[in-house]
């Protein structure tokens, strides 16, 4: 129960982050290492994380993608984050059916689900609680953007 609301922490300061870019607002400096690029690409490579094990639904294009490592409080503390932001203009129903099908293909365990009017996520673990991610699901002006990170101890 305590990594997952880690994993929730984590998410909100994710999404808290999207809607400081959405809005052409700046993030705050820290002493957080972050990266992001807003070239649109196909690669679901890592600069530390391994993304083979990560689906990417066909014909999605890269719009962001970021990560930052932070010294762990305690052992069950995630050290190593990064982002995957995506686009594609197929549906919200018919993403989310392939990520609820595809993350468990690949290994992952489906540690919750929620669905509301225009956004649909998912958290999940794999090797024992070490690595974790979250696929969030939005549609937003016609688009539907698949923001997806991963984290690591």
């Amino acid at each position: 129960m305590k990594k997952i609301i880690s994993i929730l922490l984590v998410s909100v300061l994710l999404l808290s982050c999207t809607s400081l870019v959405a809005c052409g607002g700046k993030a705050p400096e820290s002493n957080k290492t972050t990266t992001a690029s807003s070239t649109k690409t196909s690669a679901a490579s890592g600069s530390g994380l391994t993304w083979n094990d990560m689906p990417l639904y066909s014909g999605a294009g890269q719009i962001q993608k970021g990560s930052w490592s932070i010294p762990p409080a305690d052992e069950s503390d995630y050290s190593k984050v990064e982002w995957r932001y995506y686009e594609t203009n197929a549906s919200l129903v018919t993403v989310s059916a392939f990520y609820k099908n595809q993350m468990p293909a690949k290994g992952w365990t489906e540690k919750g689900w929620m669905e509301v009017q225009e956004m649909h996520w998912g958290l999940y673990d794999k090797n024992n609680e070490n690595d974790a991610a979250m696929v969030w699901i939005n549609s937003q002006e016609g688009k539907t953007v698949i923001a997806m990170w991963r984290a690591s101890k």
